[in-house]
């Protein structure tokens, strides 16, 4: 059984039908890659299974959990975590103090049988330990608005890691970046897979292929094909209605 399914998923905009009877799984340790073109429906099935919008029918499950009924914040506990388009970082806050914001949010109950100062003492622990993983430990006392395009998309994934997640969404991660920086994002994806499974949306296809396990093609809300990585590059529909003819390397 796959860790995380999404079966029958519909949204409907008045008679725009954004989500389609959309079906997905991802299994443990595996990177899904959801393409499609422009107005494909990406954007609304990742909200529908963030919770930012509720859905019309189907279902969403991670790890035995349903969390179709779930607002946002309960599905990050059930171990879901997402990355937006958009980078979301406290731009006027130290790289730091992002972290140490993010870790104490996710600490749970625990931290209230701690002494203050030993309670400090690992919320510390736990943002260099997330500065560390994203490649950002000589820069926890730089204004996080200050950093590169690049190292804010890294501090942004190193926010939505300290909730641990089971399923991490990362919602196009190179957007915006050159080619050394989506090559170091690609790296550190790479690595993430170590410890959860991650659905990607993505544009840039060098990177979709150089990543994913599977790929997903959605298509005015529906669900084109779905297959590994040779058979969706191979694919004449594929081609025709979104990779065009030009081969990616």
């Amino acid at each position: 059984m796959s860790l995380f399914s999404v079966q029958g998923l519909c949204k409907n905009f008045g008679a725009l039908k954004a989500t389609d009877n959309v079906g997905l799984a991802v299994d443990a340790g595996q990177i899904h890659a959801l393409i499609g073109p422009n107005g494909a429906g990406k954007s609304t099935l990742v909200n529908l299974i963030s919770g930012l919008l509720p859905a019309d029918a189907g279902s969403i499950v991670l790890a035995g959990t349903d969390l179709t009924p779930l607002g946002m914040h309960q599905r990050v506990r059930a171990g879901l975590s997402r990355c937006f388009q958009i980078t979301s970082i406290f731009r006027g806050a130290s790289v730091r103090a992002n972290l140490l914001l993010a870790a104490q949010a996710h600490a749970g109950s625990s931290m209230r049988f701690l002494r203050p100062r030993d309670a400090e003492a690992a919320l510390q622990e736990a943002a260099a330990a997330l500065a560390q993983r994203v490649g950002l430990a000589h820069e926890m006392d730089r204004i996080a608005g200050t950093l590169p395009h690049g190292a804010q998309r890294k501090l942004d994934v190193a926010l939505a890691l300290a909730s641990r997640p089971q399923l991490l969404l990362l919602d196009e991660p190179m957007a915006g970046m050159g080619p050394e920086d989506s090559e170091r994002m690609t790296e550190l994806i790479q690595v993430l897979k170590d410890d959860m499974a991650i659905l990607l949306i993505e544009h840039d296809m060098k990177a979709v292929f150089a990543l994913a396990d599977h790929i997903t093609v959605l298509v005015y809300g529906k669900v084109l094909v779905s297959g590994d990585a040779e058979a969706i590059r191979g694919n004449a529909q594929v081609q025709a209605v979104y990779l065009g003819t030009e081969e990616v390397a």
